[in-house]
């Protein structure tokens, strides 16, 4: 059998240091125009974003991609199909579906629920609302409504005011007659203390008709005995409840007073109607 001949390796070729330094400057060269054509591309895609923006064809662009991203969204069945609302009694469901908008049909992942919120609270009877996504297709509001604590009188108009003096709605004179009047300029605006402080007292609560603000500085209660109450400008908190602690040990409230003043925290004034109103005399609780 004829014996075969095996094919010696070929002898690899020696790489010279001259062919090294070529290729090495030719790799050079090439990674150095790489970075120009980079750099350049790069400027002008920036100068062409810059083109873009001026002429607000950006804005354009991500309105149309928002715009196919929202029906991709409705597509999948992620599609608002209807509103609850739970907790509200003066507001009307109308109102609500009027500040939330016309959702039915949008996307869902889209709904601003801060902005639908922020609407929700400007309605009159909201104190405070939350709005929810309930997935897949529903938007759920809840309410805390306002409570009513006083009618505010302003040039003949009668508006309906919670504790913090926020404006409720306006209502008619034969509505929420139960509850005492303010009268006066700015009232609402720094009615809070004194209502929150007479309402801790329901004694005198329940005795109250109207709260007249006087030079915008401070507050004069009306009993319904007739009898009027001056508060201090500034701590009328105390007041209040010096008032309440003579009314528990005295009575004070169920004398026939014209007037009780206590503006000066140190003494307690007041005058009693005694037949004659002219007889009357002040008399002091030190």
């Amino acid at each position: 059998m004829p014996k075969v001949k095996r094919k010696r390796p070929a002898k690899r070729r020696a790489t010279s240091k001259h062919s090294e330094t070529i290729f090495t400057r030719i790799g050079d060269a090439v990674s150095r125009y790489a970075v120009a054509m980079i750099a350049g591309v790069t400027v002008v895609m920036a100068l062409g974003a810059a083109a873009l923006v001026s002429g607000g064809y950006v804005g354009l662009a991500g309105e149309r991609a928002g715009a196919v991203m929202q029906n991709a969204t409705v597509a999948t069945g992620l599609d608002i199909r209807r509103v609850t609302a739970i907790g509200f009694d003066k507001t009307t469901d109308t109102d609500i579906l009027g500040a939330i908008g016309p959702v039915v049909g949008a996307s869902i992942a889209h709904f601003d629920i801060h902005a639908a919120r922020a609407r929700v609270e400007r309605l009159g009877w909201v104190r405070t609302a939350a709005v929810t996504r309930l997935w897949p297709n529903t938007v759920h509001v809840s309410v805390r409504e306002r409570e009513p604590a006083a009618v505010w009188q302003l040039s003949g108009d009668l508006h309906l005011i919670d504790q913090t003096g926020a404006i409720i709605s306006e209502i008619d004179v034969y509505e929420y007659s139960n509850l005492p009047l303010i009268v006066g300029a700015g009232a609402p605006d720094s009615v809070s203390d004194v209502l929150k402080a007479l309402r801790s007292e329901p004694d005198l609560w329940g005795e109250a008709t109207a709260l007249v603000r006087i030079g915008e500085r401070r507050w004069n209660l009306r009993l319904k005995s007739g009898a009027d109450i001056k508060f201090p400008e500034d701590d009328v908190d105390g007041a209040v409840k010096t008032l309440a602690r003579l009314q528990a040990a005295y009575g004070l409230l169920d004398r026939p007073l014209e007037y009780v003043d206590l503006r000066d925290p140190s003494r307690l004034v007041y005058r009693e109607l005694e037949g004659d109103a002219s007889g009357a005399a002040e008399k002091t609780i030190q």
